[in-house]
Protein backbone atom coordinates (compact mmCIF):
# COMPACT_ATOMS: atom_id res chain seq x y z
CA UNK A 1 0.00 0.00 0.00
CA UNK A 2 1.49 3.13 -1.10
CA UNK A 3 0.94 6.20 1.56
CA UNK A 4 2.48 9.29 3.33
CA UNK A 5 2.75 12.78 4.43
CA UNK A 6 4.65 14.96 5.82
CA UNK A 7 5.45 18.20 6.91
CA UNK A 8 8.19 19.81 7.85
CA UNK A 9 8.27 20.87 12.00
CA UNK A 10 9.66 24.17 12.29
CA UNK A 11 11.34 26.49 9.94
CA UNK A 12 14.82 26.62 11.56
CA UNK A 13 18.45 26.94 10.98
CA UNK A 14 20.12 23.39 11.74
CA UNK A 15 22.77 23.26 14.65
CA UNK A 16 24.69 20.15 16.10
CA UNK A 17 23.08 19.31 19.45
CA UNK A 18 23.41 17.77 22.11
CA UNK A 19 21.96 13.89 22.92
CA UNK A 20 20.29 14.52 26.15
CA UNK A 21 20.02 17.40 28.65
CA UNK A 22 22.58 19.99 28.91
CA UNK A 23 25.09 20.09 31.69
CA UNK A 24 25.00 22.98 33.84
CA UNK A 25 27.85 25.83 32.50
CA UNK A 26 31.03 26.77 35.42
CA UNK A 27 32.05 29.91 36.22
CA UNK A 28 35.30 28.76 34.18
CA UNK A 29 33.11 28.19 31.16
CA UNK A 30 31.80 31.31 31.53
CA UNK A 31 34.49 33.55 32.05
CA UNK A 32 32.59 36.99 30.46
CA UNK A 33 29.01 38.14 31.42
CA UNK A 34 27.35 36.54 28.51
CA UNK A 35 25.11 40.27 26.59
CA UNK A 36 22.11 39.93 24.83
CA UNK A 37 23.30 42.02 21.79
CA UNK A 38 26.59 40.02 21.72
CA UNK A 39 26.09 36.16 22.58
CA UNK A 40 22.36 35.69 23.28
CA UNK A 41 20.70 37.59 20.02
CA UNK A 42 22.94 35.17 17.59
CA UNK A 43 22.02 32.24 18.82
CA UNK A 44 17.55 33.27 19.34
CA UNK A 45 18.03 34.54 15.12
CA UNK A 46 20.02 31.45 14.10
CA UNK A 47 17.77 28.56 15.76
CA UNK A 48 14.71 29.76 17.21
CA UNK A 49 12.62 32.74 15.75
CA UNK A 50 12.01 30.73 13.08
CA UNK A 51 9.38 29.66 15.55
CA UNK A 52 8.95 31.85 17.92
CA UNK A 53 8.09 35.16 16.02
CA UNK A 54 4.69 36.55 15.17
CA UNK A 55 2.92 34.07 13.11
CA UNK A 56 4.88 31.42 13.68
CA UNK A 57 4.36 28.20 15.44
CA UNK A 58 6.04 29.25 18.74
CA UNK A 59 3.72 30.10 21.46
CA UNK A 60 5.96 33.55 22.19
CA UNK A 61 8.45 35.84 20.04
CA UNK A 62 12.18 36.29 20.68
CA UNK A 63 12.92 38.84 18.55
CA UNK A 64 13.74 41.55 21.13
CA UNK A 65 15.78 42.07 23.93
CA UNK A 66 12.41 42.62 25.82
CA UNK A 67 10.40 39.42 25.02
CA UNK A 68 13.96 37.64 25.96
CA UNK A 69 14.01 38.88 29.17
CA UNK A 70 10.40 38.23 29.98
CA UNK A 71 10.67 34.16 28.80
CA UNK A 72 14.18 33.71 30.57
CA UNK A 73 13.25 31.21 32.92
CA UNK A 74 10.70 29.46 30.57
CA UNK A 75 14.54 29.36 27.96
CA UNK A 76 16.31 28.26 30.55
CA UNK A 77 14.08 25.47 31.97
CA UNK A 78 13.68 23.60 27.91
CA UNK A 79 17.19 24.11 27.28
CA UNK A 80 18.45 22.93 30.12
CA UNK A 81 16.31 19.61 29.67
CA UNK A 82 17.46 19.24 26.55
CA UNK A 83 13.54 20.14 25.05
CA UNK A 84 14.23 22.86 23.00
CA UNK A 85 14.51 23.14 19.98
CA UNK A 86 12.92 20.00 19.65
CA UNK A 87 14.49 17.04 18.53
CA UNK A 88 13.77 13.22 18.94
CA UNK A 89 15.95 11.49 16.75
CA UNK A 90 19.13 9.26 18.31
CA UNK A 91 21.88 11.03 16.71
CA UNK A 92 23.73 7.75 16.44
CA UNK A 93 21.49 6.91 13.28
CA UNK A 94 20.96 8.72 10.15
CA UNK A 95 21.97 12.38 8.97
CA UNK A 96 19.22 14.77 8.45
CA UNK A 97 19.29 17.87 7.08
CA UNK A 98 16.70 19.52 8.98
CA UNK A 99 18.47 18.61 12.21
CA UNK A 100 18.38 21.02 14.80
CA UNK A 101 20.26 21.78 18.59
CA UNK A 102 22.48 23.76 20.51
CA UNK A 103 25.81 23.34 21.55
CA UNK A 104 27.17 22.96 24.41
CA UNK A 105 29.11 26.49 24.55
CA UNK A 106 25.40 27.93 23.44
CA UNK A 107 23.76 26.85 26.04
CA UNK A 108 26.20 28.22 28.22
CA UNK A 109 26.03 31.32 26.36
CA UNK A 110 22.41 31.21 27.40
CA UNK A 111 22.18 30.08 30.99
CA UNK A 112 25.18 32.79 31.73
CA UNK A 113 23.03 35.24 30.31
CA UNK A 114 20.35 34.62 32.36
CA UNK A 115 22.64 33.49 35.51
CA UNK A 116 24.23 37.13 35.35
CA UNK A 117 21.01 39.37 35.25
CA UNK A 118 20.26 39.33 31.07
CA UNK A 119 22.39 42.55 30.71
CA UNK A 120 21.70 43.60 27.39
CA UNK A 121 25.11 45.10 26.77
CA UNK A 122 26.62 47.32 24.35
CA UNK A 123 25.99 47.77 20.68
CA UNK A 124 23.36 46.32 18.69
CA UNK A 125 22.17 42.76 18.18
CA UNK A 126 22.55 41.25 14.78
CA UNK A 127 20.04 42.23 11.80
CA UNK A 128 16.93 40.18 12.20
CA UNK A 129 16.62 36.82 9.71
CA UNK A 130 14.57 37.29 7.17
CA UNK A 131 11.34 35.69 7.05
CA UNK A 132 8.84 34.15 3.97
CA UNK A 133 6.46 36.89 3.39
CA UNK A 134 3.03 37.07 5.17
CA UNK A 135 3.61 34.70 8.17
CA UNK A 136 3.85 31.52 5.93
CA UNK A 137 6.59 29.21 7.01
CA UNK A 138 8.05 28.04 3.88
CA UNK A 139 11.72 28.89 3.06
CA UNK A 140 11.28 29.56 -0.55
CA UNK A 141 11.58 33.62 -0.62
CA UNK A 142 8.38 34.15 -2.09
CA UNK A 143 4.42 34.06 -1.39
CA UNK A 144 2.49 31.19 -2.77
CA UNK A 145 1.27 30.23 -6.17
CA UNK A 146 -1.52 29.23 -5.12
CA UNK A 147 -3.87 29.38 -1.68
CA UNK A 148 -6.84 27.27 -1.24
CA UNK A 149 -9.73 27.60 1.26
CA UNK A 150 -12.29 25.37 2.50
CA UNK A 151 -15.04 25.12 0.32
CA UNK A 152 -17.67 25.84 3.53
CA UNK A 153 -15.24 28.90 4.65
CA UNK A 154 -15.19 28.84 7.97
CA UNK A 155 -16.17 26.00 10.70
CA UNK A 156 -17.74 26.84 14.09
CA UNK A 157 -16.47 25.12 16.55
CA UNK A 158 -18.44 25.11 20.04
CA UNK A 159 -16.43 25.51 23.28
CA UNK A 160 -16.52 21.81 24.41
CA UNK A 161 -16.89 18.64 23.53
CA UNK A 162 -15.45 16.05 20.65
CA UNK A 163 -16.11 17.01 17.09
CA UNK A 164 -16.23 14.09 15.05
CA UNK A 165 -13.55 13.63 12.07
CA UNK A 166 -14.72 14.47 8.60
CA UNK A 167 -13.85 15.15 5.34
CA UNK A 168 -14.59 17.87 2.39
CA UNK A 169 -14.19 17.57 -1.32
CA UNK A 170 -13.25 20.99 -3.57
CA UNK A 171 -11.83 20.54 -7.13
CA UNK A 172 -8.74 21.47 -8.28
CA UNK A 173 -8.72 25.05 -9.92
CA UNK A 174 -6.00 24.05 -12.49
CA UNK A 175 -6.75 23.59 -16.30
CA UNK A 176 -3.44 21.27 -16.81
CA UNK A 177 -1.15 19.14 -14.32
CA UNK A 178 0.94 21.37 -11.97
CA UNK A 179 3.86 20.41 -10.01
CA UNK A 180 4.08 21.35 -6.44
CA UNK A 181 7.40 21.75 -4.57
CA UNK A 182 6.43 23.07 -1.29
CA UNK A 183 3.01 22.73 0.62
CA UNK A 184 2.19 24.62 3.89
CA UNK A 185 -0.95 23.60 5.64
CA UNK A 186 -2.25 27.26 7.70
CA UNK A 187 -5.13 27.06 10.14
CA UNK A 188 -6.63 30.47 11.86
CA UNK A 189 -6.37 28.36 15.50
CA UNK A 190 -3.66 26.18 15.33
CA UNK A 191 -4.66 24.76 18.91
CA UNK A 192 -7.91 23.44 16.91
CA UNK A 193 -6.90 21.47 14.85
CA UNK A 194 -5.19 17.47 15.95
CA UNK A 195 -4.84 16.74 12.56
CA UNK A 196 -5.92 17.63 9.22
CA UNK A 197 -4.53 15.59 5.73
CA UNK A 198 -4.88 16.53 2.39
CA UNK A 199 -5.51 13.69 -0.86
CA UNK A 200 -6.17 13.80 -4.15
CA UNK A 201 -8.08 11.62 -6.31
CA UNK A 202 -11.41 11.21 -8.16
CA UNK A 203 -14.68 11.96 -6.42
CA UNK A 204 -16.59 8.82 -4.88
CA UNK A 205 -18.36 6.85 -7.63
CA UNK A 206 -22.08 8.52 -8.62
CA UNK A 207 -21.54 11.89 -6.19
CA UNK A 208 -21.23 15.22 -6.90
CA UNK A 209 -20.64 18.49 -4.97
CA UNK A 210 -23.13 19.25 -3.03
CA UNK A 211 -24.26 20.31 0.64
CA UNK A 212 -25.22 18.05 3.43
CA UNK A 213 -24.52 17.14 6.89
CA UNK A 214 -20.72 16.21 7.26
CA UNK A 215 -20.95 13.94 10.32
CA UNK A 216 -24.45 12.64 11.21
CA UNK A 217 -26.00 15.42 13.33
CA UNK A 218 -23.34 17.61 12.12
CA UNK A 219 -23.79 21.31 10.20
CA UNK A 220 -24.73 20.80 6.76
CA UNK A 221 -21.87 22.41 4.93
CA UNK A 222 -20.71 23.17 1.41
CA UNK A 223 -18.03 20.29 0.25
CA UNK A 224 -19.96 17.40 0.40
CA UNK A 225 -20.38 14.67 -1.92
CA UNK A 226 -23.92 13.63 -2.22
CA UNK A 227 -25.55 11.04 -4.28
CA UNK A 228 -28.59 12.37 -6.63
CA UNK A 229 -31.19 11.21 -4.12
CA UNK A 230 -29.55 13.31 -2.19
CA UNK A 231 -27.29 10.90 0.47
CA UNK A 232 -24.17 11.78 1.62
CA UNK A 233 -20.62 10.02 1.31
CA UNK A 234 -20.52 8.17 4.66
CA UNK A 235 -16.69 8.33 4.76
CA UNK A 236 -15.06 10.23 7.77
CA UNK A 237 -11.27 10.70 6.85
CA UNK A 238 -9.23 11.72 3.69
CA UNK A 239 -6.62 9.14 4.87
CA UNK A 240 -9.66 6.65 3.47
CA UNK A 241 -9.36 7.92 0.32
CA UNK A 242 -7.37 9.12 -3.12
CA UNK A 243 -3.70 9.15 -2.72
CA UNK A 244 -2.52 10.94 0.65
CA UNK A 245 -0.08 13.88 0.14
CA UNK A 246 0.38 15.79 3.02
CA UNK A 247 -0.95 16.43 6.70
CA UNK A 248 -0.94 19.20 9.35
CA UNK A 249 0.10 18.09 13.11
CA UNK A 250 1.56 19.31 16.09
CA UNK A 251 4.65 20.79 15.07
CA UNK A 252 4.19 19.94 11.34
CA UNK A 253 2.24 21.44 8.50
CA UNK A 254 5.12 21.69 6.18
CA UNK A 255 6.40 20.47 2.62
CA UNK A 256 9.05 21.76 1.22
CA UNK A 257 11.04 19.10 -1.40
CA UNK A 258 14.49 19.68 -2.76
CA UNK A 259 14.46 21.51 -6.17
CA UNK A 260 13.50 19.01 -9.08
CA UNK A 261 11.12 17.09 -6.76
CA UNK A 262 7.48 17.60 -7.08
CA UNK A 263 4.14 16.51 -5.72
CA UNK A 264 1.84 16.27 -8.92
CA UNK A 265 -1.56 18.11 -8.45
CA UNK A 266 -3.65 16.70 -11.37
CA UNK A 267 -6.36 18.46 -13.54
CA UNK A 268 -9.03 16.38 -13.12
CA UNK A 269 -8.34 15.75 -9.51
CA UNK A 270 -10.30 16.51 -6.48
CA UNK A 271 -9.30 17.31 -3.07
CA UNK A 272 -10.15 15.63 -0.19
CA UNK A 273 -9.52 18.00 2.95
CA UNK A 274 -9.83 15.62 6.38
CA UNK A 275 -10.26 17.43 9.62
CA UNK A 276 -9.91 16.27 13.13
CA UNK A 277 -11.08 19.42 15.39
CA UNK A 278 -10.95 19.64 18.72
CA UNK A 279 -12.45 22.49 20.69
CA UNK A 280 -10.18 25.16 22.79
CA UNK A 281 -12.49 25.74 25.34
CA UNK A 282 -14.00 28.64 24.40
CA UNK A 283 -16.46 28.69 20.71
CA UNK A 284 -14.04 29.53 17.63
CA UNK A 285 -14.20 30.13 13.89
CA UNK A 286 -12.26 28.37 12.31
CA UNK A 287 -10.57 28.92 9.01
CA UNK A 288 -7.50 26.77 7.09
CA UNK A 289 -5.75 27.43 4.28
CA UNK A 290 -3.37 25.73 1.85
CA UNK A 291 -0.50 27.34 0.28
CA UNK A 292 0.99 25.88 -3.01
CA UNK A 293 4.16 26.56 -4.41
CA UNK A 294 4.56 25.21 -8.02
CA UNK A 295 7.84 23.89 -8.91
CA UNK A 296 10.32 25.87 -11.06
CA UNK A 297 10.37 24.08 -14.30
CA UNK A 298 10.30 20.58 -15.37
CA UNK A 299 11.16 18.29 -12.11
CA UNK A 300 13.14 14.90 -12.76
CA UNK A 301 10.99 12.95 -10.06
CA UNK A 302 7.85 12.79 -8.25
CA UNK A 303 7.28 12.38 -4.69
CA UNK A 304 4.85 9.74 -3.61
CA UNK A 305 3.35 9.30 0.03
CA UNK A 306 3.72 5.78 1.11
CA UNK A 307 3.60 3.99 4.39
CA UNK A 308 5.26 0.64 5.77
CA UNK A 309 2.38 -1.29 6.45
CA UNK A 310 2.38 -4.20 3.68
CA UNK A 311 2.38 -6.68 6.36
CA UNK A 312 1.15 -5.48 10.20
CA UNK A 313 1.84 -7.33 13.41
CA UNK A 314 0.54 -6.22 17.06
CA UNK A 315 1.87 -7.63 20.15
CA UNK A 316 3.86 -10.09 17.80
CA UNK A 317 0.39 -11.29 15.90
CA UNK A 318 -0.08 -11.06 12.08
CA UNK A 319 -3.00 -9.01 11.28
CA UNK A 320 -5.06 -10.69 8.42
CA UNK A 321 -7.05 -7.91 5.99
CA UNK A 322 -10.63 -8.62 5.29
CA UNK A 323 -12.32 -9.01 2.00
CA UNK A 324 -11.92 -5.31 1.52
CA UNK A 325 -8.72 -5.16 1.97
CA UNK A 326 -9.03 -3.64 6.37
CA UNK A 327 -7.01 -4.97 9.56
CA UNK A 328 -8.36 -4.59 12.56
CA UNK A 329 -5.95 -3.81 15.01
CA UNK A 330 -6.56 -5.21 18.54
CA UNK A 331 -6.90 -2.66 21.39
CA UNK A 332 -3.92 -2.19 23.47
CA UNK A 333 -3.90 -3.28 26.83
CA UNK A 334 -4.53 -0.96 30.60
CA UNK A 335 -1.13 -0.30 32.12
CA UNK A 336 0.90 -1.97 29.97
CA UNK A 337 4.37 -0.40 29.37
CA UNK A 338 5.64 -1.59 25.89
CA UNK A 339 3.28 -3.00 23.41
CA UNK A 340 4.47 -3.67 19.91
CA UNK A 341 3.64 -2.99 16.52
CA UNK A 342 5.45 -3.59 13.44
CA UNK A 343 4.93 -2.79 10.31
CA UNK A 344 6.83 -4.53 6.92
CA UNK A 345 6.95 -3.27 3.31
CA UNK A 346 8.57 -5.04 0.68
CA UNK A 347 10.64 -2.62 -1.97
CA UNK A 348 9.90 -3.97 -5.64
CA UNK A 349 11.11 -1.43 -7.25
CA UNK A 350 14.23 0.64 -7.09
CA UNK A 351 13.24 3.74 -4.94
CA UNK A 352 15.03 6.92 -3.77
CA UNK A 353 13.82 7.48 0.13
CA UNK A 354 13.44 11.29 0.96
CA UNK A 355 12.24 11.37 4.64
CA UNK A 356 10.51 9.11 7.27
CA UNK A 357 8.34 10.30 9.68
CA UNK A 358 6.60 8.02 12.64
CA UNK A 359 2.65 8.83 13.64
CA UNK A 360 1.00 7.82 16.84
CA UNK A 361 -1.18 9.98 19.09
CA UNK A 362 -0.58 10.22 23.24
CA UNK A 363 0.35 6.49 24.03
CA UNK A 364 3.08 6.22 20.93
CA UNK A 365 6.26 5.05 22.80
CA UNK A 366 8.88 4.67 20.01
CA UNK A 367 9.62 4.12 16.85
CA UNK A 368 12.54 2.57 14.30
CA UNK A 369 12.99 2.52 10.78
CA UNK A 370 15.50 -0.43 9.50
CA UNK A 371 16.08 -1.20 6.29
CA UNK A 372 17.01 -4.96 4.91
CA UNK A 373 19.01 -5.20 1.83
CA UNK A 374 18.77 -8.19 -0.36
CA UNK A 375 21.91 -9.67 1.01
CA UNK A 376 20.60 -9.29 4.80
CA UNK A 377 22.69 -6.35 5.72
CA UNK A 378 20.75 -4.09 7.95
CA UNK A 379 20.58 -0.40 8.57
CA UNK A 380 18.66 1.53 11.32
CA UNK A 381 17.41 4.48 9.02
CA UNK A 382 15.99 6.26 11.90
CA UNK A 383 15.21 5.91 15.62
CA UNK A 384 13.25 7.74 17.75
CA UNK A 385 13.53 6.20 20.99
CA UNK A 386 11.37 8.86 23.18
CA UNK A 387 8.38 9.62 21.15
CA UNK A 388 6.78 13.05 21.41
CA UNK A 389 3.02 13.83 19.94
CA UNK A 390 3.36 17.57 20.32
CA UNK A 391 6.18 17.63 17.78
CA UNK A 392 5.61 14.50 15.05
CA UNK A 393 8.82 15.80 12.81
CA UNK A 394 9.34 14.66 9.68
CA UNK A 395 12.86 13.56 9.52
CA UNK A 396 14.35 15.13 6.22
CA UNK A 397 17.82 12.73 5.15
CA UNK A 398 20.58 14.69 4.42
CA UNK A 399 21.42 12.77 1.38
CA UNK A 400 18.77 10.83 -0.55
CA UNK A 401 18.67 7.17 -0.43
CA UNK A 402 18.67 4.69 -2.87
CA UNK A 403 17.01 1.62 -1.97
CA UNK A 404 17.57 -1.38 -3.99
CA UNK A 405 14.65 -3.79 -5.29
CA UNK A 406 13.92 -6.81 -3.21
CA UNK A 407 14.99 -4.87 0.03
CA UNK A 408 12.81 -4.46 3.25
CA UNK A 409 11.82 -1.99 5.41
CA UNK A 410 10.24 -2.53 8.54
CA UNK A 411 9.06 -0.27 11.10
CA UNK A 412 9.09 -1.26 14.70
CA UNK A 413 6.84 0.74 17.02
CA UNK A 414 6.07 0.32 20.26
CA UNK A 415 3.49 2.17 22.75
CA UNK A 416 2.75 3.12 26.39
CA UNK A 417 -0.67 2.60 28.25
CA UNK A 418 1.34 2.95 31.83
CA UNK A 419 0.66 5.95 34.12
CA UNK A 420 4.88 6.33 33.10
CA UNK A 421 3.69 7.16 29.98
CA UNK A 422 3.09 11.75 31.30
CA UNK A 423 1.04 11.88 27.91
CA UNK A 424 -1.69 9.27 28.76
CA UNK A 425 -4.50 10.72 29.55
CA UNK A 426 -6.22 7.06 30.84
CA UNK A 427 -3.64 4.69 31.89
CA UNK A 428 -6.72 2.29 33.06
CA UNK A 429 -8.40 1.90 30.05
CA UNK A 430 -7.74 0.02 26.80
CA UNK A 431 -7.13 1.89 23.80
CA UNK A 432 -8.57 2.03 20.27
CA UNK A 433 -6.84 2.23 16.87
CA UNK A 434 -9.10 4.96 15.28
CA UNK A 435 -9.17 8.88 14.56
CA UNK A 436 -9.99 10.43 17.54
CA UNK A 437 -7.18 12.06 19.48
CA UNK A 438 -8.07 9.54 22.67
CA UNK A 439 -7.91 6.64 20.21
CA UNK A 440 -4.04 5.59 18.94
CA UNK A 441 -2.82 5.47 15.31
CA UNK A 442 0.16 3.71 13.75
CA UNK A 443 1.44 5.09 10.69
CA UNK A 444 5.34 5.19 9.39
CA UNK A 445 5.55 7.04 6.56
CA UNK A 446 7.73 7.52 3.68
CA UNK A 447 8.46 10.51 1.03
CA UNK A 448 9.46 8.36 -1.65
CA UNK A 449 10.27 8.75 -5.36
CA UNK A 450 11.02 5.57 -7.74
CA UNK A 451 13.90 5.73 -9.92
CA UNK A 452 12.31 4.33 -13.10
CA UNK A 453 9.58 7.28 -12.87
CA UNK A 454 12.29 10.35 -14.76
CA UNK A 455 9.99 13.16 -15.46
CA UNK A 456 12.34 14.72 -18.03
CA UNK A 457 13.47 11.34 -19.91
CA UNK A 458 9.56 11.22 -20.10
CA UNK A 459 9.30 14.22 -21.51
CA UNK A 460 11.60 14.13 -24.01
CA UNK A 461 10.33 10.33 -25.11
CA UNK A 462 6.51 12.07 -25.58
CA UNK A 463 8.57 15.19 -27.81
CA UNK A 464 10.23 12.19 -30.31
CA UNK A 465 7.16 10.41 -30.73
Amino acid sequence: MKVKPIALACAVLALPNLSGAAQTPSPAQVRTAATFNRDVAPILFNVCVGCHRPGGVGPMSLLTFESARTYAEAIRQKVMAGEMPPWYADRRYGQFKNARGLTQPQVNALVGWIDGGMPQGDGNPPPLPKFPPDGWQVQLNRPPDAILELPFGQFELPAQGEVPTFTVWMKLPFREDRFIQAIEMRPSVRNAVHHSSMSLGPLPSGTSIGRAAVFPGGPVLDGAPVFPDGRAVTMTSAEQFGRPVMFYVPGGGVVQLADGLAKRFGRDDYLSWGLHLMSTGKPEKLQVQIGLWYARGQPHHEVHTWTVNQRLLADGREIAADANGNRRMPNIPARVESWAVTGVLKVEDDITIHSLWPHMHSRGKDMTFVLTLPNGRQETLLSVPNYNPHWQITYELAKPLKVRQGSTITAYGHYDNSSRNHHNPAPDAEVRFGPQSTDEMYIPFMEVSVDDENLRLKQVEEWLR
